[in-house]
């Protein structure tokens, strides 16, 4: 099962220095450009490890796992990107960060793709980004009530759908040509 603490895991037994929220966020990031997963290992790890070392290999599968579900979450029609954050039973603090990291990743992999130019930055591209600016720089010591827990779940689904209209805009599905 591909969860927050078995990534989270894989990373930090591959010496990685981001969460598993950032590096997600960053993947959903450089993905706009398509890169492939030894790029994205590249931008995770600060060196890959042994092809000989078994453990790392294990490791490197659970990555690879993150990588090519987030890649379908993003080509799906359906809209099905699911963040990976920290679990709901984590204090809420932990989440806050977990979902600044995952902002702060996406915005660290956009940056790195140089999909953004001035050309193609609309208002709508510009309010995104801006916002997942801000979500980037949250503060996670604030306490958990009834409404600050709906808050988090509202500002959760606004990157999900900012993601996926930045995904969108910037890396344009073809439309398949029909012959009649």
């Amino acid at each position: 099962m591909l969860d927050f603490d078995n990534v989270q895991a894989a990373l930090e037994g591959l010496g990685a220095t981001c969460d598993a929220a950032e590096a997600q966020g960053s993947l959903c990031g450089l993905l706009i450009d398509n890169v492939s997963l030894a790029d994205w290992l590249g931008h995770t790890l600060e060196d890959l490890p042994d092809s000989s070392d078994v453990l790392a290999a294990e490791r490197l599968g659970v990555l690879r796992e993150l990588f090519e579900r987030t890649y379908a979450q993003l080509q799906d029609e359906d809209l099905s990107l699911v963040l990976l954050l920290p679990d709901e039973s984590d204090d809420f603090s932990v989440r806050l960060l977990g979902l600044a990291n995952w902002c702060q990743g996406f915005l660290y992999g956009i940056g790195v793709t140089g999909k953004l130019s001035d050309e193609n930055k609309d208002e709508t591209l510009q309010e995104c980004l801006s916002d997942l600016l801000e979500i980037s720089k949250l503060s996670h010591d604030a306490e958990a009530d009834d409404e600050s827990e709906q808050q988090y779940i509202e500002i959760v689904e606004h990157v999900r759908i900012a993601t996926l209209m930045l995904h969108e805009t910037l890396n344009p599905v073809p439309v398949e040509q029909t012959l009649h």
